[in-house]
């Protein structure tokens, strides 16, 4: 689980501030209308986009050190061909995670190529990075136990996972949002912290344009 466990790293690397207000009780989140009930307008959009684009803004922090890993770019999710990671601060590096595997290539031209077949903990690696893109219930519900809550700023769900393996990587994840996803919040098994905060989320019906399915 070595190499998924750098890919969810690499991609989750961030610790967010905490809330304000005391948060409200979660609830078992049993099937996909409860699912779409307690994410509402982001469920909606979702069902209809085959393309979503945005930002984010990244810190992880990390035991034993006073500051975080600090990085911002963009990112680009599609079902039918993956999702891409385009960080441009503080160095430019893209990084692609598709069925088929992962793709970085860096600022110097390098690229690094991980093959699904050779690593068989990708496919598990995709799977959940898809479906916390895209709310999917069955895939989520498959990996995780779920439970949610509506606050006063949206809604917020809380992930468990199920199989030892992902215990391993990670905790619990806690994603909030309202109209879209806005935060994934992930807590270590080692005692890390990271969270990952998108902005500007774009859900797009049409799908990726021609230059952007050239890049996977």
């Amino acid at each position: 689980m070595s190499i998924a466990r750098a890919v969810l790293l690499s991609l989750l690397v961030c610790a967010g501030a905490a809330q304000a207000e005391t948060p409200a009780p979660l609830s078992p989140v049993g099937d996909v209308e409860a699912l779409a009930t307690l994410t509402g307008a982001a469920s909606r959009s979702l069902r209809t986009a085959r393309a979503i684009r945005g930002e984010f803004a990244q810190r992880r922090h990390l035991a034993g050190l006073t500051k975080p890993l600090e990085s911002s770019g963009s990112f680009l999710f599609a079902r039918d061909a993956g999702i891409e990671w385009h960080t441009q601060v503080p160095f430019d590096s893209q990084f692609l995670l598709t069925d088929s595997g992962i793709t970085q290539r860096d600022e110097g031209g390098e690229t690094l190529r991980i093959d699904a077949s050779d690593q068989p903990a990708l496919s598990v690696v995709s799977r959940v990075f898809f479906a916390l893109f895209s709310l999917d219930f069955d895939a989520l519900s498959h990996d995780f136990e779920m439970r949610g809550a509506r606050e006063a700023r949206g809604w917020r769900l809380e992930l468990t996972p199920r199989s030892d393996a992902l215990r391993k990587v990670f905790r619990k994840a806690a994603l909030t949002g309202d109209a879209a996803v806005q935060r994934v919040v992930l807590e270590e098994g080692s005692g890390d912290s990271s969270t990952i905060d998108l902005s500007a989320v774009e859900f797009d019906a049409r799908g990726l344009t021609p230059d952007e399915r050239r890049r996977f």
